[in-house]
């Protein structure tokens, strides 16, 4: 981590230190032109300022003269031609400002650096590190910061378990207490159990206080209800409960030989949710994320019941317009949506199906491909090397080249 990636910093408003990118038409076709900043006779670019009318009223603006334009052939920066493995090789088609496999050079890639929790990301042609929090881990949560400013320990503290950086860095916990979720102790009624938060009132290991484990009573019953044990309840060991999630609604586990927790679970018909709640005719007892309750499925959510899954049928592409009705898989720089029960595919920003074949998706990339730059079909001057830059054929003003027709 001592070196620190560096490339040349471009601007994306730059060209070539002294270039401006104005935009032009030619032959109804979407040109980029760039024109040198030096004003005379050269073709360089020449700023129009308004003048003032004879009356001293508004002022009158002066029309620019049209420069001739010539076709483009050298990348203007940040753009350069960098050769790539897995896609195709486009003359000017990699913006050094941005792009994290070329930052500011041909080949130069941001990098992970996953021991210090820290990644970095191109901007203006350089790679900058920030730190790096996996948003899926087997270990837990983390949120990592890079408190102490250094870049050679990369982001070394976890504000959601450090407790001198609890929630914040430089956010310390009293003396003592435990940083959990980026916040310190424990919430009201629950306390910090060798860093956990327990509940000793009805916690079976902790009854009453840290590392009480709940054992059968000398007196316990011989046999023992159906589905119950002995465990913690009011902060005291010794009490009969119910195995999840079988219930006791007849209330007789106080005492030996009764039928235990005689329901398996409290979701049937008869007990929905709660002893004695019972469905009316033609609902059943559903557990849709809110616990069982009465109804019928789906419909509370305005969906239909696939298999065991609650489905809109109007927008899921793996149920669309019926169960089971799946969309085919998308094609590459493609979406697979559904819309109103039909399937439909829309290309992503920037790309588009010029071959008109489904199965390849949206292949063409319309801001640097020079036989589609813009639109399909618009094609650059590919016999003289036109470069597609950001959806445009690059041209240049003229000087000493040939006029563009």
């Amino acid at each position: 981590m001592g070196d620190r990636q560096r490339a040349r910093p471009w601007r994306l408003g730059v060209l070539g230190g002294a270039l401006a990118i104005v935009a032009a038409c030619a032959e109804s076709k979407n040109v980029l032109v760039v024109a040198g900043d030096d004003p005379g006779v050269d073709g360089g670019a020449q700023t129009f300022a308004p003048s003032p009318s004879v009356d001293g009223g508004d002022a009158a603006v002066v029309a620019p003269p049209e420069l001739p334009l010539c076709i483009g052939t050298e990348c203007p920066a940040p753009w350069a031609t960098c050769p790539s493995e897995d896609r195709a090789t486009y003359a000017c088609g990699t913006d050094l400002s941005r792009d994290p496999d070329n930052c500011g050079a041909c080949g130069n890639k941001c990098l992970e650096y996953r021991p210090t929790h820290m990644t970095s990301r191109c901007v203006d042609g350089a790679c900058e590190l920030e730190c790096m929090s996996p948003p899926f881990s087997l270990e837990g949560d983390f949120d990592w910061r890079n408190c102490n400013g250094l870049v050679d320990d990369g982001c070394e503290v976890d504000l959601l378990s450090d407790p001198k950086n609890c929630g914040a860095c430089g956010n310390a916990c009293a003396p003592g207490v435990f940083c959990s979720g980026g916040q310190c102790g424990c919430p009201s009624g629950l306390v910090d159990c060798g860093g956990s938060c327990v509940d000793p009132m009805n916690d079976d290991n902790n009854c009453g206080g840290c590392n009480n484990r709940c054992a059968p009573p000398a007196d316990a019953c011989r046999p023992m209800p159906p589905r119950a044990y002995y465990g913690c309840r009011a902060g005291a060991c010794g009490a009969l409960k119910c195995q999840v999630p079988s219930a006791d609604c007849n209330n007789d586990l106080d005492q030996c030989g009764g039928d235990g927790c005689e329901l398996d679970r409290l979701g049937t018909r008869d007990n929905c949710g709660g002893c004695g709640i019972k469905c009316a005719p033609g609902l059943d007892c559903i557990d849709e994320g809110n616990g069982p309750e009465c109804g019928v499925p789906c419909v509370k959510a305005g969906k239909v019941l696939c298999g065991v899954e609650c489905t809109d049928l109007l927008n899921n592409p793996n149920h669309c317009g019926g169960c089971g009705a799946a969309c085919r898989a998308a094609g590459p720089n493609q979406a697979r949506l559904c819309t109103k029960g039909i399937c439909t595919y829309e290309c992503m920003p920037g790309f588009a199906d010029c071959n008109d074949d489904p199965t390849d998706g949206c292949e063409t990339n319309l801001s640097i491909h020079p036989a589609h730059c813009g639109a399909c079909g618009n094609a650059c001057d590919l016999a003289a090397g036109q470069p597609c830059v950001e959806g445009q054929c690059l041209m240049v003003a003229c000087d000493g080249g040939v006029t563009a027709k």
